[in-house]
């Protein structure tokens, strides 16, 4: 009886993790449904923040295309173009910028990405700090979209939309995956505060940001967490696209997610406060979203563990079942075999996400958490972007 009450308890959390918590913040969010108060008129003074790491190849591209982007919202704006220790053409390229709204800040070793936003942050002298990374392209109106939810002084921060094309086989169902995480941060949105921001294009009040720790991964969800905590209110804006693409390789995505997921273990350590439901006012939200899947590889191992030992025809079913799916991910690794079934890429995806859940653990023990990730460098297809002028 206590193992068949432990399978079922199992099965029922990873569930809940993955169905019925979207349903339950969906619910939540439509019975007490909280709409930030837009207006229009005169945009807030912003400060952009840019930090690149050998980026020569984009730098031009993303300056020219973010001074537009400021120009044609009508807003004061700085641009502040942080080299994090580029040893490439980065800073020289970046200099033929410099002037009028254009700042560099040439840090001379490799600090980080945690660092330097907190470096250029400091150096910022306007209302709205806002972020951007080098490869993505903005919507034209992206940036007037961004920030007109600060005419609500409950929001703290603003989270844009990040559009990502992926190709064929497993990466369609990463790309799945990815709508699915972005419906979610709606729903909380609608609630009260997404948990995290899309690094590559969000906002914050200039004195709710908080310096963040060095080595940190996940700085696009240390500062928002610092701003709920701060009593403030972070919320989605799908009017504000960014575009991006994931790389045709299933392995590059796997060591993104595997820092990615490294990154939540050390939030447990480098801010502790979120784990208490009297101080985080998402904290139901921050255990279903984020802590409840780091769980979730150990719950799907342990539910087949003790399936193994069950008797009786629901339980031969349910092994059968098991055995079933992992057979299917593991044959959609294939790209061929993967290409012929939406389904199958998605089991496939779902597994491959899992299993990097159970490295970034391993990571994060073992002390390996700065060293989770390379930088993944690759070129998006032709017309891989939307045309935007």
């Amino acid at each position: 009886m206590v193992i068949e009450i432990g399978f079922w308890a199992l099965i029922g959390f990873v569930c809940y993790t993955y169905a019925g918590y979207p349903l339950l913040i969906s619910l939540a969010g439509r019975l007490r449904r909280r709409e930030a108060h837009t207006q229009e008129g005169k945009l807030p003074a912003v400060s952009l923040i840019l930090v690149v790491h050998n980026e020569d190849q984009t730098i031009a591209r993303r300056l020219q295309e973010l001074t537009s982007r400021i120009a044609s919202a009508g807003v004061d704006a700085e641009v502040i173009v942080v080299s994090d220790g580029s040893t490439d053409n980065t800073p020289v390229i970046a200099r033929a910028f410099v002037g009028g709204s254009v700042r560099l800040i040439e840090m001379p070793t490799n600090c980080g990405k945690a660092a330097a936003l907190s470096t250029g942050c400091r150096a910022a002298r306007n209302e709205i700090l806002v972020f951007a990374d080098a490869r993505q392209e903005w919507a034209p109106d992206a940036m007037a979209q961004l920030l007109r939810a600060f005419a609500d002084p409950d929001v703290g921060a603003v989270s844009g939309d990040l559009a990502i094309e992926s190709g064929p086989g497993v990466m369609a169902g990463v790309g799945l995956y990815w709508r699915y995480e972005k419906w979610l941060r709606r729903k909380e949105s609608h609630l009260h505060s997404t948990v995290g921001v899309t690094g590559a294009i969000s906002a914050v009040r200039r004195t709710l940001f908080r310096p963040i720790p060095a080595g940190t991964l996940l700085d696009d969800v240390y500062w928002p967490l610092q701003v709920t905590l701060q009593g403030y209110r972070v919320i989605h804006a799908s009017g504000a696209r960014a575009f991006d693409r994931y790389p045709d390789q299933v392995r590059s995505e796997f060591r993104r997610k595997v820092r990615t997921l490294t990154g939540n273990f050390q939030l447990l350590v480098l801010l502790p406060a979120v784990l208490l439901p009297w101080r985080n006012p998402v904290w139901l939200q921050f255990l279903s979203h984020k802590l409840f899947r780091l769980l979730v590889p150990w719950a799907l191992l342990a539910a087949l563990g003790l399936n193994l030992v069950l008797n009786g025809p629901v339980y031969e079913i349910a092994l059968r079942a098991q055995v079933l799916f992992y057979a299917l991910a593991a044959a959609g690794l294939n790209r061929a075999v993967a290409r012929r079934s939406r389904i199958l890429s998605a089991a496939t995806s779902f597994v491959v996400l899992n299993a990097a859940a159970w490295v970034a653990f391993w990571n994060w023990i073992f002390g390996r958490a700065t060293s989770s990730w390379v930088k993944v460098t690759y070129q998006p297809h032709p017309m891989s972007y939307p045309t935007v002028p």
